[in-house]
């Protein structure tokens, strides 16, 4: 008896040309919204938040809806989409997590200081015992600017996975086939 059915589908498109090249674009424009933030004089106080979230679900499946849309006959399965939505999450993620290291040793210096302290008040704020707190907190101090720009290439890299899944169940055009078992 099996467990988990096999699945038979077709890749249509090149799905690794495309996102590798969207998601440097889908990258770039996580950065320019981090930016625009910057400019409307609202600070960043977190590598992530609901902001660069939005940015990578809009950018995702715009990317998806346009490789979907390239692809002759425009047919496309869940599993090429969702391997193409985790590939242009991770390269996006890489290309913000440099655009952190960029805009905090350059644009904003004071990045790192406020990132750390709100961290440090939703920590004091949080549960735990005020020593569990306390070591926290001390880890959390040494903390730099390039380990802020790996928390955010991180979580923008995990919250790829439910912007692919979205992206994949909407611009899906074909269903998977379940090979039969041949009886002997």
């Amino acid at each position: 008896m099996r467990f988990i059915r096999q699945y038979k589908s077709d890749i249509y498109g090149n799905y690794r040309v495309a996102y590798l090249r969207d998601g440097f674009f889908a990258g770039l424009l996580i950065s320019f919204v981090v930016l625009f933030c910057k400019l409307i004089y609202y600070p960043v106080y977190a590598p992530e938040s609901y902001v660069t979230d939005i940015a990578l679900l809009v950018a995702t499946l715009f990317f998806a809806y346009r490789y979907r849309s390239r692809l002759p006959e425009k047919k496309v399965f869940f599993k090429e989409l969702m391997l193409y939505g985790l590939g242009l999450g991770v390269v996006a993620a890489f290309v913000y997590g440099l655009f952190l290291l960029f805009y905090g040793g350059v644009v904003d210096k004071d990045f790192s200081g406020r990132c750390l302290e709100h961290f440090i008040h939703g920590e004091q704020n949080g549960a735990g015992t005020p020593e569990e707190k306390a070591e926290t907190i001390a880890v959390m101090k040494t903390y730099r600017l390039r380990t802020w720009a790996f928390i955010g290439f991180f979580r923008t890299s995990v919250m790829s996975i439910m912007t692919a899944f979205i992206a994949a169940l909407l611009f899906r055009t074909e269903r998977n086939v379940v090979k039969q078992k041949k009886n002997n």
